[in-house]
């Protein structure tokens, strides 16, 4: 298994943004990322703490960055 670094909602949402997806609100906690082509993506918010390594790494894969 690979090493992945920690994320919370923040910190994906601006990697996601240097790597050309844009931001749409999805609800009060959640942020949905668009990129032309490719599925949306919803960031949770997860009580302001860091994703799990499953979940940090699901996200990335489906932007793929991993």
């Amino acid at each position: 298994m690979t090493v992945v670094r920690a994320y919370n909602q923040r910190t994906m949402q601006k990697l996601l943004i240097e790597n050309g997806w844009s931001e749409v609100r999805g609800g009060k906690h959640i942020v949905k990322m668009t990129k032309p082509g490719e599925r949306p993506i919803t960031l949770p918010m997860h009580k302001r703490q860091d994703y799990g390594p499953r979940l940090t790494a699901s996200i990335l894969r489906q932007a793929g960055l991993q």
